[in-house]
């Protein structure tokens, strides 16, 4: 039997509205990050608390067992004696997205039953359809991601050391069913199927794309730039596109969960500017599309920490000092915080670069250092944390 860890970020956003019948429970992610695992988990931690199996219904429509159901009307009629109107019942849809006009059924359950309501689906296109018009104010969104390494230790450290590990989380990424230890050849074609996938199935497909070839070279190149400022112009004319197809692009893999878009801020001005950066949604599928130079490894290990760092409910932007670049700025609770993400110090000069936008800003808010290998967790005598990426990763989150 497959090993399974538990999610605890995402039950715990799953109990907070648990029972909470006036809200529908929207799963988001990426293909494979863990969705249908969650609700089946949901659902054991519903049965060792005593809920009865006839008090629950799950229905994964992409099973072949579900393939009579195409629409709505027949997600109606397939439900019609099956969900109670009245007493406590939980309904769990996995992968709704694949039911014409299925926020029709979801609208009709909530008016005409008490069941408590959770969907997923593969992109957040779930939440930019009529879904909005028929549930605005009644819906709560879960964005999951793949395994943060602190999952991955657990769920593929097997008493390694947490550098080797890293490595190859590094490497491979966190998406659950992605084991190296099937295998170099495995793995990457499970990460080129998943690649696929997403590509053409979430984005071509359903984002009604007419050069996917097009679209292709545009994700190929937003995962070279990972953490670099983006353009549109720039792509435009260095892909030979239009502006307007790029800007409808950049839209389309976001809405397939495969980049989170960081908007960038000047720190005196607070003035947002008009070039943002984005991060692909996992460190393997990018390797295994683009390759990885030994150039391109600060750019990963940032992106990386910019996946934690959302992980972790902060929201994120990219600040600007005069001309200084702060890699990170977050907030959470009225709090915020800076952060650099670098690959070492090579040297005193390169110590000196990497710190100096920190120490430009005077305010009092923590300020830290994110570095490649054990180096620890220290402060400089200016303030600044200094800790190795491992050790951030693995730290205990829940008071931060």
């Amino acid at each position: 039997m497959e090993k399974r860890i538990e999610r605890p970020i995402y039950m715990s956003e799953l109990e907070t509205f648990r029972d909470d019948r006036g809200h529908v429970k929207v799963i988001t992610g990426v293909r494979r990050c863990g969705k249908s695992t969650l609700l089946l988990q949901f659902m054991d931690k519903l049965r060792s608390e005593g809920i009865p199996e006839d008090s629950m219904l799950l229905i994964n429509l992409e099973s072949a067992d579900f393939d009579s159901i195409g629409d709505y009307t027949d997600l109606n009629a397939f439900l019609k004696d099956k969900v109670p109107a009245e007493g406590r019942f939980y309904l769990f849809l996995d992968e709704i997205q694949r039911v014409k006009d299925w926020e029709r059924s979801v609208n009709a359950l909530m008016v005409d039953t008490e069941a408590d309501i959770y969907i997923t689906g593969s992109n957040a296109h779930l939440l930019s359809t009529d879904l909005t018009t028929y549930l605005t104010g009644r819906y709560v969104e879960v964005r999951m991601l793949p395994l943060s390494f602190r999952e991955y230790y657990e769920l593929r450290g097997n008493g390694r050391g947490a550098e080797d590990v890293f490595t190859e989380y590094f490497e491979s990424g966190g998406f659950p069913g992605i084991d190296p230890a099937l295998g170099k050849h495995a793995v990457s074609a499970m990460l080129g199927d998943l690649y696929a996938s997403v590509v053409y199935r979430d984005m071509v497909s359903r984002g009604k794309i007419r050069k996917p070839e097009d679209l292709d070279k545009m994700v190929t190149y937003l995962m070279l730039n990972i953490g670099n400022i983006i353009e549109s112009g720039k792509i435009a004319r260095e892909l030979h596109m239009n502006p307007r197809t790029v800007d409808r692009y950049l839209e389309v893999v976001q809405a397939a969960c495969m980049f989170n878009r960081a908007d960038r801020y000047d720190l005196k001005s607070t003035a947002l500017s008009p070039s943002p950066k984005y991060y692909v949604v996992d460190p393997g599928i990018r390797n295994n599309a683009v390759g990885m130079a030994s150039a391109d490894r600060g750019k990963v290990l940032e992106n990386i920490v910019y996946l934690e760092l959302r992980r972790r409910g902060y929201d994120v932007i990219v600040g600007r000092w005069d001309s200084k670049e702060v890699d990170f700025v977050t907030e959470k609770n009225g709090r915020k915080a800076y952060w650099q993400v670098c690959w070492g110090y090579h040297d005193e000069d390169t110590e000196k670069r990497e710190l100096a936008p920190l120490r430009a800003i005077k305010d009092s808010n923590p300020k830290t250092v994110i570095m490649r290998g054990p180096i620890g967790d220290t402060v400089t005598r200016d303030g600044i944390r200094e800790i190795g990426i491992t050790d951030f990763l693995l730290e205990d989150s829940s008071d931060l």
